[in-house]
């Protein structure tokens, strides 16, 4: 290897190169071609049963480079097969760098290995001279990801790929040995720190959860008011309502209100009571099965995306043609409808509603849409509650089907999903409360991801004052990097290993 570069430096230890930022005295810019040795990789033949049976060396590909340190491998090779290919044994202690994959759109991947490996053809491996600490450059590279990507990147090729020549370029600030391992130490015990303050804040996310769970439920169940009933008269129960809406002929032929403990429901208030989704609509309707179109006009159509718990996200849209539109007139949504999703990849994801609020719009057939009956008049908003939570979301989760690898819902089992109606002055009560302690929480979500930001930009900090020589004391005793590399060429310790022939593929 060439150290010319790495020993060509100042007084004050700097490379007389130009130099992204000052280095302390007895640092040096290196090129990563003078830090130590390449190893390639190589794919042993997937035809050949005995090169991958009962495998024990680990053999690393994109897929296992998401830990900072590889141990074992999705893959593992024989003997036999690095015997008989053309991939290498890598040292334990090597750093390990994607070369070519779709993941260099965005990330540069990098690892260390604690044990011996061989890799696949899209990685490359640099094992390290004595005079660099592994941990130290794989943390330098992993912070540097979007340089190296930016100075590196090839250009023209049909999967993102880095030059090895250029990579072979890229300097590393390198201080002197003793003080590597310092700020190693001091950057494992900051972000361990760090870490720990991490769990802290997703436990509080956690918390946030549990508790918006158990507010739901409270709502739903009518624990939240039992001191408002205590203190409060009604004038028109939740049974008046239901008697009222199912006195409509039309509607009595509609499956029968659920019986409460005898149908396994939590109990509720006296002055509560029971009904179903479909008993307390006036229409449920699935959307249009017309596909839509990216190109815009005036006829907006949800997307499945758009309707999630308790929320619709009504920039979600695309379009229908005139045609379409005309085919798929009573497919449209309007303000104070509910429409719950029918289909889905995540079960946790079908059955959700949600109050529409907006314009006039169209929406897909993987949508239902439920009008509810005029004698609720503004009770859209907690029956939009009880379906998302209680007994109503215990109903709809019981009975999502799978077809095809998608989660579904049928309209029938919508309906049948059971409903409490509180007194329509209980049912405002709740909401209010709802809505206050939904804001809270979102207030505290705003706090825990404002500090969450924090500790990304702290880690950025802790690395940046690391590689700039800020973050430990320098020591006047240790030796400069540069003397320390020629002292190691000077002994032969840097050297590069003999050229292995290329074995023949089997």
């Amino acid at each position: 290897m060439n150290v010319q570069a790495a020993v060509y430096t100042n007084e004050r230890g700097q490379d007389r190169k130009h130099t992204p930022w000052p280095l302390p005295a007895g640092w040096t810019w290196v090129a990563l071609d003078d830090l130590g040795n390449w190893t390639g990789g190589g794919t042993p033949s997937k035809t050949v049963a005995s090169f991958w049976t009962d495998g024990t060396i680990p053999w690393v590909s994109p897929k296992d480079m998401k830990l900072d340190v590889i141990g074992t491998t999705e893959d593992l090779i024989t003997k036999e097969a690095l015997d008989r290919s053309a991939t290498k044994l890598v040292p334990a202690g090597s750093v390990l760098m994607v070369m070519r994959s779709g993941i260099l759109r965005h990330s540069f991947p990098v690892a260390r290995t604690d044990r011996p490996v061989t890799l696949n053809q899209d990685l490359r491996a640099l094992t390290p001279i004595n005079a660099l600490d592994p941990n130290y450059l794989a943390r330098y590279l992993a912070r540097s990801a979007r340089a190296v990507l930016d100075a590196c990147s090839k250009d023209g090729t049909t999967v993102n790929s880095i030059d090895a020549k250029s990579l072979g370029r890229f300097r590393v600030p390198v201080p002197p040995l003793a003080e590597q391992h310092r700020i190693v130490a001091r950057i494992d015990a900051l972000f361990e720190e760090i870490a720990e303050g991490e769990q802290a804040l997703d436990a509080a996310r956690k918390g946030l959860e549990t508790y918006r769970r158990a507010l739901l439920k409270a709502a739903v169940t009518g624990e939240l008011t039992a001191d408002w009933r205590e203190t409060t008269d009604v004038d028109v129960s939740g049974q008046d309502i239901v008697r009222l809406i199912e006195h409509d002929l039309s509607l009595a032929k509609r499956r029968p209100a659920p019986s409460g403990e005898s149908a396994g429901l939590l109990p509720i208030p006296d002055t509560w009571g029971w009904s179903t989704l479909g008993t307390l609509a006036s229409s449920v309707r699935n959307g249009t099965s017309s596909a839509p179109r990216a190109t815009p006009n005036d006829n907006e159509i949800l997307r499945i995306s758009a309707v999630r718990s308790m929320y619709i996200d009504a920039s979600q849209i695309r379009y229908l043609s005139e045609s379409q539109a005309a085919a798929s007139a009573e497919a449209t949504v309007q303000s104070g409808d509910l429409l719950f999703t029918r289909y889905n990849g995540s079960a946790d994801l079908v059955g959700v509603g949600a109050i529409y609020r907006g314009p006039q719009r169209f929406y897909p057939d993987k949508i239902i849409r439920v009008r509810l009956h005029a004698a609720l008049e503004d009770g859209a908003a907690f029956v939009e509650l009880a379906a998302n939570a209680g007994n109503g979301r215990k109903h709809i989760a019981a009975n999502i089907k799978t077809t095809a690898g998608q989660q579904g819902l049928s309209g029938e089992s919508l309906k049948q999903t059971p409903i409490p109606v509180p007194p329509p002055s209980e049912a405002k009560e709740i909401l209010r409360r709802v809505a206050d302690g939904l804001a809270a929480a979102s207030d505290t979500r705003h706090v825990l991801d404002a500090e969450a930001s924090d500790v990304q930009r702290l880690r950025q900090s802790i690395l940046r004052a690391a590689f700039e020589g800020r973050l430990v004391p320098q020591d006047p005793g240790d030796e400069p990097a540069g003397a320390t590399l020629a002292r190691l060429k000077a002994s032969n310790t840097i050297a590069t290993p003999a050229r292995r022939g290329r074995r023949a593929k089997s």
